[in-house]
């Protein structure tokens, strides 16, 4: 887990690289023996989707730590992590492909999915955390929760428009009509309300989790 004396060092950070590095590692390896690069492709590309989101809050939050707190561009990065912030806990769906591996490959690649799918939730958990930091002393703390309950459900709604759907979060920009009557559609699809809630309250349990590790790590350092 990511202490706060960690994530104020940068440690945070260079464990969620060293993370990803093992998981290129696996998957780099994969493809030179196979000559299949199926996997090198697919789960590098949603590990850097994940990135993406956290990679905005970082870049806000120190602006606004060299005094740059411009109240539009605090809105336009939020509305930013938002939109990609699924990616991050999507990799866990693609756990799906196991049932698709090859019996020889199955060891291997259950490692290496594995090893994505928690890089990504960490990404997530870890972007969630600095926003809520950042809105805390804006909007108070039962406020700050309630933003952050309501962003896990729309990311668990966000894996289903991505793994069933098929949409990606850039289609916010390229094709917000059809994105916009989809999103209208999928409240007709009874497994979109069933796999939103389920992912949603599941991703914001975890996160309250992680929070209360950070918080309990917060309080041993005072305590020393």
């Amino acid at each position: 887990m990511i202490s706060p004396r960690d994530a104020r060092s940068g440690k945070g950070t260079r464990a969620l690289a060293l993370l990803t590095l093992i998981g290129l590692g696996l998957v780099t390896t994969r493809g030179l023996l196979t000559g299949n690069w199926w996997f090198f492709i697919m789960l590098t590309w949603n590990l850097f989707l994940a990135w993406f989101p956290l990679g905005v809050v970082l870049v806000l939050r120190d602006l606004r730590q060299s005094g740059f707190n411009n109240k539009w561009l605090l809105v336009g990065g939020l509305a930013g992590w938002l939109a990609f912030l699924p990616n991050a806990p999507y990799i866990i769906t693609d756990l799906f492909h196991i049932k698709h591996v090859d019996q020889p490959l199955l060891w291997f690649d259950t490692m290496a999915l594995f090893v994505f799918a928690l890089t990504g939730l960490l990404i997530g958990l870890y972007s969630i955390l600095i926003v809520h930091r950042m809105l805390r002393p804006l909007s108070g703390n039962l406020s700050t929760w309630a933003l952050i309950f309501s962003s896990q459900i729309l990311s668990g709604f966000g894996i289903y428009l991505g793994r069933i759907g098929r949409w990606n979060s850039w289609d916010v920009l390229t094709s917000p009509t059809a994105l916009t009557m989809a999103i209208a559609r999928a409240y007709h699809d009874h497994l979109s309300i069933k796999l939103t809630i389920a992912y949603g309250f599941v991703l914001f349990l975890m996160y309250v989790a992680f929070y209360w590790y950070i918080d309990h790590e917060k309080e041993s350092e005072r305590s020393q």
